[in-house]
């Protein structure tokens, strides 16, 4: 009886160990214990998306009492977001404090408060490049990043270079070339903290009246593979519209 008892308990083990090392190997197969791969590119804004309007609002001296008009919606035509207007640099009649005037922007809303954790905000510490694909006129736009900062007025900004007015472009910023201002003015802190960032957008201050037309296709940030798919893609586009190669900004 004490050795059939011991042979059953035994049996009862090699049993068990032979279901885990069962399990284990089919775990191994389906990758449960496989470090999941950080993701090259994460994209902001993609404006083939449904509803990919209510995350961003527009301002414009209007607010102020200025005379400067913003619009952005999608372009049935084009499928993708427009942003477009008159800037006016007239400063506001009934306004004797303000002696400038002249401004017109999109940005992604703020993001929701968390109880627990405070603001919310993007992590893109693991991407180096800021991509976006863009059809735009001869204005001079900004690229305006929000990021955690000492002051809710700072602004990292970096200047919308375009190479083909008119035409569609990708364009490729790197987010260390992030300049921090305040009210426009350069200041001299460190750079952009990829860890925290808050919204995105794209301005128009640049001191002349008219009228401004800006297409936004997606925007990305991005990184590795991606990145070189991203200029690669371009590329081919470029050369078969025209054989040149110049379509990427960097």
């Amino acid at each position: 009886m004490v050795i059939s008892g011991y042979t059953h308990r035994s049996t009862i083990h090699i049993n068990e160990k032979l279901i885990a090392i069962i399990m284990f190997r089919s775990l191994s197969k389906v990758n449960v214990f496989k470090t999941p791969q950080a993701k090259d590119f994460q994209t902001i804004l993609d404006f083939k998306r449904p509803n990919e309007l209510s995350k961003c609002l527009m301002r414009s001296d209007e607010e102020l009492g200025g005379y400067s008009t913003v619009n952005f919606e999608i372009d049935p035509q084009e499928q993708a977001a427009h942003f477009h207007g008159y800037l006016n640099l007239d400063p506001p009649a009934d306004r004797p404090d303000i002696l400038q005037s002249g401004y017109a922007m999109f940005r992604t809303k703020d993001q929701p408060q968390n109880a627990l954790f405070g603001e919310k905000s993007w992590d893109w510490t693991n991407f180096n490049q800021l991509a976006m694909r863009v059809k735009g006129d001869h204005r001079k736009y900004f690229l305006n990043i929000q990021a955690d900062s000492s002051l809710k007025t700072d602004i990292y900004q970096h200047r919308l270079f375009l190479n083909t007015p008119g035409e569609w472009e990708t364009v490729l910023v790197s987010l260390d070339d992030f300049v921090l201002t305040n009210w426009g003015i350069i200041q001299d802190e460190g750079g952009l903290d990829k860890g925290k960032v808050k919204t995105f957008g794209i301005g128009l201050l640049d001191r002349q009246f008219g009228s401004y037309s800006l297409h936004v296709d997606w925007v990305k940030v991005i990184t590795g593979e991606s990145l070189s798919k991203v200029v690669n893609e371009s590329r081919k586009k470029k050369q078969d519209d025209d054989f040149d190669f110049s379509d990427a900004v960097v």
